[in-house]
């Protein structure tokens, strides 16, 4: 029997097998000259990655995917203003998912530092690959290599052995995308955005997120006692910048 014959006789995969299959995808956020004459594009702005086609996967997370509010970011970090908040600055992403900001960021938009966390080992193991995939994974690239680690919100973050812990001084940068998605974490990702608030008081945070409750947000907002800066709406979206230490 040829292969041909035996790849028409085979059995199609289930549709949750299917499910549960990853694909290659590259994002990409066109890049302007600094001086924002938007003459000439520098830089395609390309984020290969190996993402899962599920919403959740087999092992419940949804990490493995990107989602809407970290398209947002990009977006906004590939704007003349967000490449301004990232260039030469210390980066650190909480529930960076697919790694694609954490990417962006050290591949394109000229970060210092980059450290991808995210509190599913699995999530970490698959950012790792994706780091990997845009030639991120050793001091031998000309950009700077994206450090990762699994962090669990609302656990003390050490800053004596910050540094040895994650490849990395203080972030100066704190970027978060769909972070909110939960009411139940809400109180822990803010827990630890205070941490990070002690590291560095002059810390800038950045958080996107898709509003599918309203309720849900508005219990981050009260759980940040008012302490954020609205910097642009979007059609069902939401996009905060917290510029002081939370109350």
């Amino acid at each position: 029997m040829s292969a041909l014959s035996e790849l028409l006789g085979s059995a199609l995969p289930t549709e949750s097998t299917s499910a549960q299959q990853k694909a290659y995808v590259t994002y990409t956020y066109p890049l302007q000259g600094a001086d924002g004459t938007g003459k000439g594009v520098l830089d395609d702005g390309a984020v290969t990655l190996l993402e899962s086609r599920s919403v959740i996967s087999s092992s419940g997370t949804t990490g493995l995917r990107t989602w809407e509010a970290a398209l947002l970011l990009g977006s906004y970090l590939s704007s003349e203003q967000g490449q301004k908040a990232i260039r030469g600055k210390r980066v650190f992403e909480l529930g960076a998912g697919t790694g694609m900001i954490s990417i962006l960021c050290a591949k394109h938009l000229g970060a210092a530092g980059v450290v991808a966390t995210d509190g599913d080992e699995a999530v970490v193991d698959s950012i790792k690959t994706n780091v990997f995939l845009n030639g991120l994974d050793t001091k031998e690239s000309s950009r700077v290599p994206i450090h990762t680690a699994a962090l669990r919100w609302g656990y003390p973050v050490n800053g004596e052995t910050f540094a040895e812990d994650y490849g990395m001084e203080a972030p100066e940068v704190l970027l978060g995308a769909d972070v909110t998605y939960d009411r139940s974490v809400i109180p822990r990702l803010v827990t630890t955005v205070r941490e990070f608030f002690d590291l560095n008081a002059d810390l800038e945070i950045l958080i996107a997120a898709t509003i599918r409750n309203e309720e849900t947000f508005r219990a981050f907002e009260n759980a940040c006692g008012g302490s954020y800066q609205k910097v642009t709406d979007f059609f069902l979206d939401g996009f905060w910048s917290i510029l002081r230490q939370l109350d």
